[in-house]
């Protein structure tokens, strides 16, 4: 049974209060957590009338909602607003606007507070026509978003054929079908996917970077194993990198503990779901992690670490090693670098393969991306939309074969140009005139560069990672059995989320002082054992039984 709206207004009041005691001093609630754009400004008195304008105005079939006013609740990408203030001013809304017909008011949260911001509007009970969220986040899941009376499902829609787009997409990708529906069953999203089969090239953005030079002359080979890398990093230190290793405070862990065949979350291993924080694996990836830091081959800093400071340590010649996006990562390094000693040249920057267990093996587990995972935001529209055919119109769109040149390639003629059938990047987005990155330029172009509602397509990412040393470290980052291992998206059933809240509340907050305390040596290994009584009595098993019923129950969809 569906809540009304009012229940949802007060069950939203309290969650929106416990944010906001939380986050006081962050805004909440302090009327900043929306702008809009200057042309949606503009428009404002025909927004009115802009719902019903579908029916009341003759259009051409290929924009049957032309004159419709939709309001569109998204995060404003950091690349996006280093040149826009709104979503709406850029060239790619105005494109969408131009071939739809449909006005968008974009209407953002506060940067760096959208979770508080999305509590705010959440609790006020009104919302925008389409909210663009990360929904595998809500609390009891996407289908409790839908007996919360936030958003609609969109089955009735989709049934009537309101979204051709998009159903063709799940009718020919039956697992992608199963991930954007709730543990009920009903679909709920025009999701933001990378890709449509796994493996594939969108799934990997991040690896090992290491200065492959210095290691050419210090006469090794790239490490794949933890043993190799610790030899690996002890020479760096020798040969004069004060801190051979750096990431940023939340990757550290993860990207190591697969060379200890461990993953520090939930996963699935043959139908079974487990948790690597109570498996005898994590122990072995702690000890070496509190070796390493010991020693000082990882950042003793790593808790404050960030993607300012690894870009620091690493351009400055302070590390040599650095885990680190291929585009910000890799590809602004080899930028710096270059115009710091134009001898330096990009193939003195390498990709390491995943750190695996064992030599000449995948790693069993990596920081790979679900193809829909909760890296990147959803579309659902609103239970206050009072034009949803228009906005699931305008949602499947951006899976038409237009939609998805624009939100992958931006506009023809500017972006790029169609060379030999495949639609190709210009030197306005590779080489701008301007001095421009092309992540600000296709920011501003394009949605996939940003986890807009949209497939990425492999050809954006190829093009996008330009230098040699990124295509490299495409396929290097690949060599990872993730994939067999990935929990779904899904979440606990509605009666278990309020326990499961708390035990893992609990089980994170622990995990998270005490790993770090281990790794310091602030903390003797002798205590392990007491560590992980804690976290069981806390309920993890319990919670991993959960996850269990809910994995069952999403394969069964």
């Amino acid at each position: 049974m569906r809540k009304g709206k009012q229940t949802m207004k007060r069950a939203a009041s309290a969650a929106m209060a416990a944010v906001c005691g939380g986050a006081l001093l962050a805004g909440c609630g302090s009327g900043s957590s929306g702008t809009t754009s200057a042309a949606a400004t503009a428009a404002a008195a025909t927004t009115a009338a802009g719902s019903t304008a579908a029916q009341t105005t003759t259009a051409a079939n290929d924009k049957p909602y032309a004159g419709t006013t939709l309001t569109w609740w998204t995060k404003l990408n950091g690349n996006v607003s280093a040149e826009y203030q709104n979503l709406g001013d850029t060239p790619w809304a105005q494109y969408v606007e131009e071939q739809t017909g449909i006005h968008i008011e974009f209407q953002h949260p506060t940067q760096g507070h959208e979770d508080e911001d999305f509590a705010v509007m959440t609790a006020s009970g009104d919302y925008p026509d389409i909210i663009e969220y990360t929904w595998t986040k809500y609390s009891g899941g996407a289908g409790a978003a839908i007996d919360d009376g936030v958003i609609i499902s969109l089955d009735d829609i989709m049934k009537k054929g309101g979204t051709p787009n998009l159903s063709k997409l799940l009718s020919d990708n039956p697992e992608i079908d199963k991930m954007i529906k709730t543990s009920n069953g009903e679909h709920y999203c025009f999701p933001f996917l990378r890709g449509t089969k796994t493996p594939n090239e969108t799934q990997f953005s991040s690896g090992f970077i290491y200065r492959a030079d210095i290691l050419e002359q210090l006469g090794l080979d790239a490490p794949e194993t933890p043993d190799e890398w610790e030899t690996v990093l002890k020479a760096y230190k020798d040969a004069g990198f004060d801190v051979p290793f750096t990431t940023r405070k939340e990757w550290m862990k993860d990207v190591w503990s697969p060379g200890f065949d461990n993953w520090g979350d939930f996963y699935v291993e043959d139908g079974v779901v487990k948790n690597g924080l109570i498996e005898d694996s994590r122990k072995d990836l702690i000890t070496w992690l509190n070796k390493m830091y010991t020693e000082g081959l990882i950042d003793n800093d790593y808790l404050v670490a960030d993607k300012k400071s690894n870009q620091t340590y690493f351009t400055t010649g302070k590390s040599a090693v650095v885990y680190a996006p291929f585009g910000q990562g890799m590809g602004d390094y080899s930028k710096i670098m270059q115009e710091q000693d134009p001898s330096f040249t990009s193939d003195n920057i390498q990709c390491a393969v995943p750190v695996t267990s064992t030599k000449g093996k995948n790693a069993k587990f990596s920081k790979m991306n679900n193809i829909y995972d909760q890296s990147g935001t959803s579309a659902a529209i609103s239970t206050d939309c009072k034009n949803q055919e228009a906005a699931a119109w305008l949602l499947d769109w951006m899976f038409s074969d237009e939609g998805d040149l624009v939100n992958n390639y931006g506009i023809e003629g500017k972006t790029y140009e169609m060379v030999d059938g495949k639609p190709t990047y210009t030197d306005f987005v590779l080489n701008n005139p301007d001095g421009k990155s092309v992540s600000v330029i296709l920011a501003g172009y394009t949605r996939a560069s940003t986890s807009g509602t949209c497939v990425q397509d492999e050809g954006y990412i190829e093009q996008y990672y330009s230098q040699d040393n990124q295509k490299k470290a495409l396929k290097t980052s690949m060599k990872t059995d993730m994939g067999k291992h990935f929990f779904p998206p899904t979440s606990v059933a509605a009666e278990d989320q309020e326990e499961y809240a708390q035990i893992m509340g609990q089980v994170n907050t622990l995990v998270s002082e005490m790993e770090a305390q281990f790794i310091s040596g602030n903390t003797s290994m002798d205590e392990w054992d007491s560590y992980q009584q804690q976290l069981k009595d806390f309920g993890i098993e319990k919670a991993i039984q959960m996850m269990q019923k809910a994995y069952d129950k999403y394969m069964q969809n």
